[in-house]
């Protein structure tokens, strides 16, 4: 396994410094997360994407990439935002292609409303898997589904819905958050290797306490996570490892030196408290 870290830990920095930040950490990977700032404001500009490809090499030569979510939904009741979902996730295929990223990362959406999702909703998610799925099979881009948070309106939660949804889609892979899973139980989270090992190109690791997700491993060091690992490790599974934290739920300002610090310890922790068990 290697172990990566989301662009999203460092969302305020600039693309170097985001690079250089992970490389003093010795982290080996990035999931760039499309939305971080320095990046999106200018994406559209000529030369962009080049300096962000180059600035990526300095670290690998394969990244990941995390598809734009925030304020987009592929199940939404408004046909216009299901549009706007679509026509953004099809430009981070593209970006996903012109970094030569190995796996590129989608959410299922939700219903928009606090119900239970109707058949229709599911239906305008597989609208979107569809039109993504073969604009990703025509440009070489994995595609993998995430798994999100628990919640009522919430779709692929669990194992055996993510199991449905991938038995439609023979070339769709996932990525497994393991703090959102752990959000219900570590049964869960087990449930997802257990049903869909095989599918699973890309995992998101952080710690779960009190309910709340993407909290530093090392510091809350939650047995379930350690256990979930394990089974991860037994499986077999050789991706990314990548490292999901929330800084925000982080007591006080962050320097970059406590944010080099805490990658550090994050990726000692992960190494030798997990996955040389």
């Amino acid at each position: 396994m290697r172990i990566s870290c989301s662009s999203l830990f460092l969302w305020d920095y600039a693309i170097e410094d985001i690079i250089e930040i992970l490389a003093e950490a010795e982290i080996e990977n990035v999931e760039f997360w499309t939305e971080t700032p320095d990046f999106w404001r200018k994406r559209h500009e000529e030369g962009v994407v080049k300096h962000l490809r180059d600035a990526i090499s300095i670290l690998t030569d394969r990244c990941t990439v995390h598809a734009p979510i925030l304020d987009l939904n592929a199940s939404s009741y408004n046909e216009h935002v299901c549009e706007v979902t679509i026509k953004e996730s099809l430009w981070a295929i593209d970006l996903a292609r012109k970094l030569d990223a190995s796996v590129l990362t989608v959410h299922p959406g939700s219903r928009t409303v606090h119900r239970p999702p109707s058949p229709e909703d599911w239906d305008r998610l597989f609208n979107y898997l569809t039109v993504t799925t073969g604009y990703a099979n025509d440009a070489g881009v994995t595609l993998a589904l995430e798994n999100l948070t628990p919640k009522v309106q919430g779709m692929c939660h669990e194992p055996a819905q993510m199991a449905k949804v991938l038995e439609m889609y023979p070339d769709l892979m996932m990525t497994l958050d393991i703090p959102h899973a752990l959000q219900v139980d570590v049964d869960n989270a087990i449930g997802f290797i257990a049903e869909l090992g095989e599918r699973i190109v890309n995992v998101h690791v952080g710690d779960v306490q009190n309910g709340i997700p993407h909290l530093p491993g090392h510091i809350v060091q939650n047995p379930q996570t350690v256990t979930v690992l394990d089974k991860l490790k037994l499986s077999w599974y050789d991706g990314d490892l990548t490292i999901e934290i929330d800084d925000k739920l982080l007591l006080g300002h962050q320097s970059r030196e406590d944010k080099v610090s805490l990658l550090v310890n994050e990726k000692r922790y992960l190494l030798q408290g997990c996955l040389n068990n």
